[in-house]
């Protein structure tokens, strides 16, 4: 007779679309992978292995057959790692802050209930952005899928490949080209040719997006002042 092998309890969470994901706890031997991204400076491994525990914990549940977690944007799977982390390793974190006062170089430390960090509704939001009087493009939310081209790129650079990962289509008084039809060369061609104030228009539709975040208030160690912060990104949660 083996040893009493415990079943891991369920739990559910609710998409930005309303979709539900059940989930269990991810066990010791899967905890490496939180350490891995938490710690790896490349993109590429930070989103594979978040990915690897994501499907880890979701797999076994045929409720998530349909789960295509490329396909999430990010504030999906960033709402859904805080919850599989909140129960699984604890649902408080401590977090140190640096202090925000000119000239100050203290901390201060918060601890915070994940349980209560949520992904803000964003501002409303039209894809269809006109960038002159005859062109105009039509944007989507970046998915999670999109962040593993990230590895090598300057973080300069990255909101311009956003933009680019991020476009449907791109039409005029004539002709719509639809995003998956144009050749990467092409793509980076008309991203190129675009104004500083034609990204900064199309950058608006990013500013309105979906963020985890939440506000905290904290004392510095050193001037004791007390001050607020708004926590965003996944990275602010560890």
């Amino acid at each position: 007779m083996g040893i009493p092998i415990q079943a891991a309890p369920t739990y559910t969470c609710v998409l930005s679309d309303g979709r539900e994901v059940k989930f269990r706890p991810f066990l010791v031997k899967e905890q490496k992978v939180l350490t891995i991204a938490k710690e790896s400076e490349s993109t590429k491994q930070t989103v594979e292995s978040i990915s690897a525990m994501i499907k880890a914990v979701t797999q076994d549940f045929p409720e998530n057959d349909d789960l295509d977690l490329n396909d999430l944007p990010m504030y999906d799977i960033e709402y859904l790692f805080i919850k599989i982390r909140a129960v699984s390793v604890g649902e408080t974190v401590k977090l140190g802050l640096r202090c925000q006062e000119t000239g100050c170089q203290g901390t201060g430390e918060v601890t915070l209930n994940l349980e209560e960090v949520e992904v803000t509704s964003g501002a409303e939001r039209d894809p269809k952005i006109m960038i002159s009087d005859d062109v105009g493009v039509i944007l989507r939310d970046p998915k999670f899928g999109d962040m593993k081209h990230f590895d090598n790129v300057d973080e300069i650079d990255q909101p311009v490949e956003v933009l680019k990962g991020s476009i449907v289509s791109i039409f005029d008084q004539e002709s719509s080209y639809d995003a998956d039809d144009v050749s990467k060369k092409d793509m980076v061609d008309f991203v190129d040719s675009l104004t500083f104030k034609q990204v900064e228009l199309l950058g608006g539709y990013f500013d309105g997006l979906p963020k985890l975040e939440h506000e905290v208030d904290f004392t510095c160690k050193i001037c004791e002042t007390q001050q607020s912060k708004t926590i965003s990104g996944l990275n602010s949660f560890f």
